[in-house]
C-alpha cells in the first residue's frame, strides 16, 4: 500500500474523495510540517448541499482551495489541503460542497476539534494553546460552539430536584450556578444572585423541555436573594437549606470566636484547623493538642462543641421530628451562650427553621455546588484571558456539566469518524403526576436502588 492509499484509509475518506499526495514542508524555526493533499476522482458528481434537495449528481462548476489544521502526526503539525468543488444544481444554482472532515467555516478538522474540546476539560487554556501552537482565542471559539451545541441537546424534562448557589467570578461580580441534584451536574449558569437569576434559569429550563411546575425540591443557602424568584417561577418547589450551608455558618462563627479570643491568648495561634476539622481528619498529635486546649475552658472550645453538636444532629437524627427537637435545643444554647459570633448562625437557623428541618425529610446535599468556589477558581485559571461572562459560563459547563460533547463533535454526515451515541434522557425523581404519592415513593426508591 502506497502513502496516498495509506492516508486515505487512515482518514476514512469515502469515494470520490482520496488523498492525492503527502509531503513534508519546512516551517518557521527549522521545523517541518506534514501537508496532506485531498482531491476527488475525475468526473465525480456530488449531492447538492442544500437541505432537502434530492439532486445527487451535480456536476462540478469550479474549485476553491482550502486548508485545515489536523491532528499532529507524531511530533509534526499536520494540515489538510483540498480544492473544494462548487457544483451546479438545476434548482439551486452554484453551491459549495461541504468538506466531510470539517465544519463549515472552520479552520480545523473535526477530529482536531473533538480532541481539543476533550483536552480543554483537563488543561488550562494557555497550556493547551501552547501545546497545540495555536492562540487560545481561536481554540475557545470552537469550544464555545460545541458546548452551545451540546447544551441544545440537553433535555431537562425529568429534572425535579435542583440546587442553587452563588459564587463570585471577579470581585463582586456574582454568578449563580444551578445543578441537577439527581444527575449531579450543572445545568445552568447565569449572572447575579437575586430573584431575577431564578427567572433567567426558568426561561432556559423551559427552552430545554424543563417544566418549572414539576420542580419539587430546591436546595439553597439561607439568604433572601433566591426566595422571591423560587416562589414566583418554581411555584410547587419546596425550599431546603442543605447541610453544607448551615455547617459553613457554624464554622465561620467558631473561627470568629477563635480570632477574638486569640488576641489575648497566644495558645490559639495557628490552631484554626484544629477547631474546624473533624477529629478523624486530624493526626494523633493534633487531636491531643485540641483536647489539651479544650481543658483550658476556652470560649473557642465551647463554640467548637456547638459546631460538633450541629454535625451530630445531621449525622445521627433518624427522623425530621427528632432533628427539630435537637436543633431547637442547640439554637437555645447558642443564643444564651454569650458568644456573639455563635448567636448569628442560631438566628439564621431559627428564621429558616422549616427549611433547615426539611433537609432531614429530603436529605439532598448540593454536592455539585459545595465546592463551587474551588471549581470556579479552577475555571478562572483555565479561562485565563476571558473576562466575558459567556466564555466563563462555557468553561463552567465544560468543567462541571455532563454534556455529551461527543454527540456534537462529529456531524451526522461523517459518522465514519466515530460511532458515538446520542445523549440518554434524564431520569425523573418523581412521576409527573405529583399528586400520586405512591408512584413518587416507588420511583424514588427505585432510583436510589440504582444509584447505590
Amino acid at each position: 500500500m502506497d502513502t496516498s492509499h495509506l492516508f486515505t484509509a487512515a482518514l476514512q475518506l469515502q469515494s470520490p474523495w482520496k488523498v492525492g499526495s503527502v509531503d513534508f514542508r519546512d516551517a518557521d524555526g527549522g521545523r517541518q510540517e506534514l501537508h496532506i493533499m485531498i482531491g476527488f476522482e475525475p468526473g465525480a458528481r456530488f449531492h447538492c448541499p442544500e437541505t432537502g434537495c434530492r439532486e445527487d449528481a451535480c456536476p462540478v462548476h469550479d474549485r476553491r482551495e482550502r486548508v485545515w489544521r489536523h491532528l499532529n502526526f507524531f511530533q509534526y503539525k499536520a494540515f489538510i489541503h483540498a480544492a473544494m468543488p462548487r457544483v451546479t444544481c438545476p434548482e439551486h444554482g452554484v453551491r459549495t460542497v461541504p468538506a466531510p472532515w470539517a465544519r463549515p467555516g472552520s479552520g480545523f478538522t473535526l477530529l482536531f476539534e473533538a480532541w481539543a474540546v476533550e483536552m480543554a476539560r483537563h488543561l488550562p487554556a494557555g497550556t493547551l494553546a501552547e501545546q497545540l501552537d495555536e492562540t487560545d482565542t481561536r481554540l475557545w471559539r470552537f469550544i464555545a460552539h460545541y458546548v452551545d451545541e451540546a447544551r441544545r441537546l440537553e433535555d431537562y424534562m425529568g429534572v425535579e430536584a435542583i440546587g442553587i448557589d452563588e459564587t463570585s467570578r471577579r470581585g463582586h461580580n456574582y454568578i449563580t450556578v444551578v445543578a441537577d441534584l439527581v444527575e449531579h451536574d450543572v445545568i445552568n449558569v447565569t449572572p447575579g444572585k437575586d430573584s431575577t437569576t431564578v427567572e433567567r434559569f426558568a426561561r432556559d429550563f423551559m427552552d430545554h423541555n424543563g417544566v418549572p411546575e414539576y420542580v419539587r425540591l430546591v436546595a439553597c443557602d439561607m439568604s433572601l436573594g433566591f426566595r422571591k424568584g423560587i416562589r414566583e417561577h418554581l411555584p410547587h418547589a419546596r425550599r431546603i437549606v442543605d447541610k453544607f450551608h448551615v455547617v459553613k455558618h457554624a464554622n465561620e462563627a467558631v473561627d470568629k470566636v477563635r480570632k477574638t479570643e486569640g488576641r489575648s491568648n497566644p495558645l490559639l495561634k495557628r490552631t484554626k484547623y484544629l477547631w474546624l476539622r473533624n477529629e478523624e481528619s486530624l493526626t494523633e498529635l493534633q487531636v491531643e493538642t485540641k483536647r489539651n486546649l479544650t481543658r483550658q475552658r476556652l470560649k473557642t472550645g465551647r463554640a467548637c462543641r456547638m459546631r460538633e453538636v450541629l454535625q451530630d444532629i445531621y449525622t445521627d437524627s433518624r427522623t425530621p421530628s427528632e432533628a427539630w427537637v435537637r436543633l431547637h435545643r442547640l439554637c437555645s444554647w447558642m443564643i444564651h451562650s454569650r458568644l456573639e459570633p455563635v448567636k448569628e448562625p442560631a438566628r439564621l437557623i431559627r428564621r429558616r427553621f422549616a427549611e433547615v428541618v426539611a433537609y432531614f425529610e429530603h436529605p439532598y446535599a448540593n454536592a455539585v455546588l459545595e465546592g463551587a468556589d474551588s471549581v470556579v477558581r479552577n475555571v478562572k485559571r483555565r479561562a485565563r484571558g476571558f473576562r466575558d461572562m459567556d466564555y466563563f459560563a462555557t468553561m463552567v459547563y465544560l468543567t462541571c456539566g455532563k454534556l455529551d460533547l461527543k454527540a456534537v463533535t462529529t456531524s451526522p454526515s461523517v459518522r465514519v469518524f466515530a460511532n458515538w451515541p446520542v445523549p440518554a434522557p434524564r431520569h425523573s425523581l418523581y412521576n409527573h403526576d405529583y399528586t400520586n404519592r405512591d408512584t413518587i415513593n416507588r420511583d424514588a426508591i427505585e432510583i436510589r436502588r440504582r444509584m447505590a
